[in-house]
């Protein structure tokens, strides 16, 4: 993923490990604002290049979005990206809760940054 001002570019790729064949490529160009489609739109690329039927839920749960705030999601991935190296590191540990914190002032409703805060703060007392 390419970030320029309000523009995002994402390249997706779906490669079969066994053989490192591509099975399915695609790029994307979208204003920010418009992240959340980018990424319905991969899940049913994917879905479509292996021939995958989803059903109405799994429909549903595509399209639906975390939140409205492309700057508080942005801000939730970034403190996923930093969660998972929390076993590495404490530092990573709370710059997640940084990022988590963050993406909860930016939207107050947005329920997985406020749940992932919650666990990694956990986390940080143990």
């Amino acid at each position: 993923m390419q970030k320029s001002g309000e523009q995002v570019r994402v390249n997706a790729q779906l490669i079969n490990a066994q053989t490192d064949s591509h099975l399915w490529a695609e790029t994307y160009d979208r204003k920010l604002s418009d992240i959340f489609s980018v990424e319905t739109e991969i899940a049913k690329g994917i879905a479509e290049s292996l021939q995958a039927k989803l059903t109405g839920r799994e429909e549903q749960a595509l399209a639906a979005k975390p939140t409205n705030n492309p700057e508080a999601y942005d801000a939730y991935l970034r403190g996923l990206a930093f969660e998972a190296r929390s076993n590495y590191s404490s530092d990573a540990l709370f710059k997640a809760i940084e990022f988590y914190d963050l993406a909860a002032r930016l939207d107050p409703n947005f329920a997985l940054a406020w749940a992932r805060l919650s666990g990694v703060q956990r986390a940080s007392l143990l």
